[in-house]
């Protein structure tokens, strides 16, 4: 019989709540975070937005003091309509070297070098075009004249070309682009000038840069800035060379010729890179300040390089760029031969100029390049080159019959691109375990876009 206690329902629950001596198994149910475990996400997501909060800062602070770092080197362009460039497309930009010579203004101003940067941030490759200054084309206003006129035209009629509000500065860089567009058929987007001081300015800036000379070099008549003439020399190999007298390497002309001295101006652009390059991205954001410092003054250009989509792209290109993949293309007697000379002006065969700018805008392949080879045997071994011009030839490089190189004793194997193949140069340097130097091996005149030198390194 059951008494009032059992017949109450709160106390049946209670019982039943009471331990028995029975084990009571309590399944935790799927899926439920401990509050250690909640606690712990909580802290790491609090991490994650103020390491993004943070970040974002940085990042707006650089961008912030990039563009107030750039804004004296801007300019607007002159030119009524410049091309256009969408965000996201490659863009060519044409550079000035500039010769003047503040105290001696009756000398005027003239461009000294003509460089064509295209900068492909899709392919994320850099290619340049040298121009010869003496090259001929139809100038505005003037008719048949050297393409280096064309900046001093400008600088000295700016404001009848261009408008009121032109500068001399503004006018050259204009007129420039437009000449080199129409001479190559080929968009200049943006122009960037910089005279001698800068651009020994930027090379101070890094500590020198390595230039690795492909033959020796005297010019007796290197022109000085007080009309003077000086005698340089520079012996070949690897050596490191200060703003001076990288200027100097960069503009001795007298020893070969305009085009020598067009490849000598790409490889000291191609060593700047280098140089950046080496310091990583950090070091690289570190030294801008210097380098800005450095061509104040000594530089203009139409570049937007405080528009974001142009800043994000020159470094999504720096971030991968290899210094030895930079395509070198030049307007020269090698690459186009059917000119003329007309007293010291050069005319070119215009379907010449547009290969050489088809190439210039293709992506650099092995393929694309379809570079002549030829292998000179540099270690005295009898048969050595004959037998790796037929394994190079196996493998689908176009190589003409083999010879002998000016010595025997070579000790390592170099391949020699002359004419700006840098793809099939590194594909051969792969091969082989070579050395890459731009230029013909001294005591070798070429009639092909690169020269292998075999070394003692290839002796089995």
């Amino acid at each position: 019989m059951h008494d009032r206690y059992d017949s109450d329902p709160t106390n049946r629950q209670a019982r039943r709540r009471a331990y028995t001596g029975e084990t009571i198994v309590i399944r935790r149910v799927q899926g439920a975070a401990s509050p250690t475990r909640r606690n712990a996400w909580r802290r790491i997501r609090r991490a994650l937005i103020l390491t993004g909060v943070l970040l974002a800062v940085l990042i707006a602070l650089f961008y912030w003091q990039f563009a107030a770092a750039v804004a004296p080197l801007i300019v607007a362009d002159a030119r009524p309509f410049p091309p256009l460039n969408p965000p996201g497309t490659a863009i060519n930009v044409l550079l000035i070297g500039v010769d003047e010579r503040p105290d001696h203004p009756e000398e005027g101003v003239r461009s000294d070098t003509l460089i064509v940067v295209r900068l492909d941030t899709i392919g994320r490759r850099v290619s340049l075009l040298s121009i010869p200054r003496d090259t001929r084309v139809d100038l505005r206003d003037i008719g048949p004249t050297k393409i280096n006129v064309a900046y001093g035209r400008g600088y000295a009629a700016a404001r009848e070309l261009y408008g009121e509000a032109t500068t001399p500065v503004q006018g050259g860089m204009a007129l420039a682009a437009e000449t080199v567009g129409q001479f190559l058929d080929l968009p200049i987007h943006y122009t960037a000038q910089i005279n001698f001081d800068g651009f020994a300015g930027v090379i101070d800036a890094l500590g020198g840069v390595t230039i690795d000379v492909p033959r020796r070099i005297v010019d007796d008549a290197y022109p000085t800035p007080d009309f003077g003439t000086v005698r340089v020399e520079f012996e070949p190999g690897p050596q490191r060379m200060d703003g001076a007298r990288a200027l100097i390497y960069a503009r001795t002309r007298h020893a070969d010729s305009d085009f020598g001295r067009a490849e000598r101006q790409q490889q000291v652009i191609r060593a700047v890179v280098d140089e950046v390059r080496a310091r990583g991205p950090i070091g690289a954001v570190l030294l801008m300040p210097t380098l800005f410092q450095a061509l104040d003054g000594t530089c203009a250009t139409t570049l937007p390089l405080s528009r974001p989509d142009i800043v994000l792209g020159m470094g999504w290109i720096a971030t991968g760029l290899d210094p030895a993949a930079i395509g070198q293309y030049r307007i020269a007697p090698d690459t186009a031969p059917n000119f003329r000379e007309i007293g010291s002006d050069i005319l070119w065969d215009p379907a010449e100029v547009r290969e050489v700018v088809r190439d210039f805008l293709a992506t650099p392949g092995v393929e694309t390049e379809a570079a002549r080879i030829q292998v000179l045997n540099g270690a005295g071994v009898a048969g050595l080159a004959r037998r790796v011009s037929g394994e190079l030839e196996s493998a689908g490089f176009t190589v003409v019959p083999a010879a002998d190189a000016p010595r025997s004793d070579v000790p390592r194997t170099i391949v020699y691109d002359i004419s700006g193949k840098p793809a099939t140069a590194r594909r051969l340097a792969a091969l082989l375990g070579a050395a890459i130097r731009r230029g013909p091996p001294d005591g070798v005149n070429p009639t092909v876009d690169i020269i292998v030198v075999l070394g003692q390194d290839q002796v089995k």
